[in-house]
């Protein structure tokens, strides 16, 4: 039989495992939320969880964990939970889509400064081969933007 002592120590012991295996919860209506992010933020996170996983992207679960995302259970793809911002692992590679209501030029600058920036801040280098596409958003105001990295 464990003394009290022991049995409080393995006890933190596994709660303290617990809580480096977090997962991001997973709804089967998952949707982003509203609010517009700075491009910058967009382009920290698609550093954080797309290039610091590449190229195999196996551990984006880890690099998205913690973070204010929902998993739709369907499609795969990560909602922020207040922006509108999501996040998609597939056959393709890891991308990343926000809107913007700032010209097409000021966002593409700004997230290219949030990849720039959190690129150094990660140690991890820049791809060559990153696209970035724009299309209008149905509501009128603004774009979506899409950035990514395919898979070698």
């Amino acid at each position: 039989m464990l003394n009290p002592r022991c049995t409080v120590i393995l006890f933190s012991l596994v709660l303290a495992g617990c809580a480096e295996g977090q997962w991001t919860p997973q709804s089967p209506n998952a949707r982003p939320g509203s609010d517009l992010l700075p491009p910058s933020f967009a382009g920290n996170f698609f550093t954080e969880i797309c290039l610091t996983t590449a190229p195999s992207f196996e551990k984006v679960q880890q690099a998205i964990a913690g973070e204010p995302f929902v998993q739709d259970q369907k499609t795969g793809t990560y909602f922020h939970k207040f922006a509108d911002l999501s996040i998609k692992v597939s056959d393709y590679g890891c991308s990343l889509v926000f809107k913007s209501e700032l010209s097409i030029d000021e966002t593409v600058s700004e997230l290219a400064t949030g990849v720039t920036k959190n690129a150094a801040n990660w140690g991890v280098d820049i791809p060559p081969n990153i696209d970035v596409t724009s299309d209008a958003s149905p509501d009128g105001r603004g774009r979506y933007f899409r950035i990514g990295v395919p898979r070698p």
